[in-house]
């Protein structure tokens, strides 16, 4: 009885020590936030009864209160961990907004969040960039569509519309429902959004409203590539100006009417292909062939193991869209580098402001990119891999701004 009684009550020591070194649970619940709602609309409009939802970033994204706004537009929440990164979610005519909490040594901090009144009109609301990244991965293509959308609605307002806010065209054979991703205006990340298929299964849109200013969606799709060829079908639901399609391996080809090969650099393997103009309505043929595929890269000599864990649902999207993405930033910083006039003094700060906006884009992508490693949600080799090609765009990008 006596053994039963020590084991017991080390059990309890351990499970007392446990909890201690879970961070959440030992933190000391005593932040208070308190801030308003302000209609950028219109200003005279308060909003009260709106819902909210404190949000904790730690270890992923778990609401841990909601409150309504009161009839001044304000609210006032207690109780809040201050250990851990907090926001605050407002939903106002089902769009959402955030305001990053920031604790004071009190533990008390105010918020403040700006909201704006509807619309369904496109008027306002233009096509800023489109680009395509299409990966060789076997018999399979992996592709990266990303659309990004400038909201200069006057007076600001929100796009939503609810029979779709972005919609994109399914292509044929997609091996697997596409994984669309977007980044609202001053977001320092991408949310992960739900693709809903239209009921004639042609298209798929989604429900994440457009805020003043820069919004950028990321489609994910996986494609078959049987015979080294697949023809792409594109149905475009927007005016757009051009587009741009970067490839891996650079012998990949990409031919159809209005699509030129701009760029081919065999060193980063990779090409560049551009097109447009394309009004909405109207539909685009691209066949994609040919492609050398990448050999898999050999275990390091230091005695790396064979044996590589199962990737996790994150891991698994992130051997695409990894190499995917950094085809965008190489993409967009060709274009920046080569499509600015050789300056002198007027023009000198517009292209520095380009390549500082570029390197503080690769920023945000290694920052994501190192969270990924450490949550071991990606492949270690891959992520040395993909990590040093950023390292090197950022020394590029140092050297241009020494020029």
């Amino acid at each position: 009885m006596d053994v039963i009684k020590v084991n017991a009550h080390r059990t309890l020591q351990a499970f007392a020590l446990l909890l201690l070194s879970v961070p959440w649970l030992n933190a000391q619940d005593k932040g208070i936030v308190e801030g308003r709602l302000v209609n950028g609309t219109n200003p005279a409009v308060i909003a009260k009864g709106v819902d909210l939802d404190i949000v904790g970033l730690g270890g992923g994204m778990q609401i841990l209160k909601s409150v309504t706004t009161d009839q001044a537009g304000k609210f006032r929440v207690e109780g809040l961990p201050t250990s851990m990164p907090v926001l605050v979610r407002a939903n106002y005519k089902s769009v959402n907004y955030n305001g990053r909490v920031n604790f004071d040594a009190a533990g008390k901090a105010l918020v403040e969040i700006t909201i704006y009144e509807t619309t369904t009109s496109m008027a306002e609301i233009h096509t800023q960039d489109v680009r395509l990244g299409i990966q060789l991965n076997g018999d399979q293509l992996g592709v990266l569509e990303t659309w990004s959308f400038n909201n200069q609605t006057n007076p600001p307002r929100s796009y939503m519309n609810m029979e779709g806010d972005f919609r994109f065209s399914k292509p044929t054979g997609i091996l697997e429902p596409p994984k669309l991703s977007a980044t609202g205006p001053g977001s320092p990340m991408a949310l992960r959004e739900s693709a809903l298929e239209s009921a004639d299964g042609q298209t798929y849109y989604n429900l994440f409203g457009m805020r003043p200013g820069v919004t950028t969606f990321e489609v994910d799709e996986t494609l078959p590539y049987k015979d080294k060829s697949y023809t792409f079908r594109k149905k475009f639901y927007y005016d757009v100006a051009g587009y741009q399609i970067a490839v891996i391996p650079h012998d990949m080809t990409v031919t159809g009417e209005g699509v030129t090969k701009v760029q081919s650099d065999a060193g980063r393997n990779f090409s560049l292909y551009a097109g447009g103009p394309v009004k909405a309505g109207a539909e685009v043929v691209w066949t994609i062939s040919g492609g050398t595929p990448l050999p898999e890269p050999a275990a390091a000599a230091s005695g790396e193991s064979k044996v590589k864990p199962m990737p996790t649902e994150i891991g698994r999207s992130s051997l695409i869209i990894g190499p995917l993405l950094l085809i965008g930033f190489i993409v967009v910083l060709w274009l920046a580098v080569n499509s600015m006039p050789q300056a002198g003094a007027g023009g000198q700060d517009s292209r520095t402001r380009e390549l500082k906006m570029r390197r503080d884009q690769l920023l945000n992508f290694l920052a994501n990119l190192d969270h990924q490693a450490e949550i071991q949600a990606i492949d270690q080799r891959d992520y040395r891999t993909r990590r040093e090609l950023g390292r090197r765009q950022l020394r590029r990008i140092a050297l241009l701004l020494k020029k």
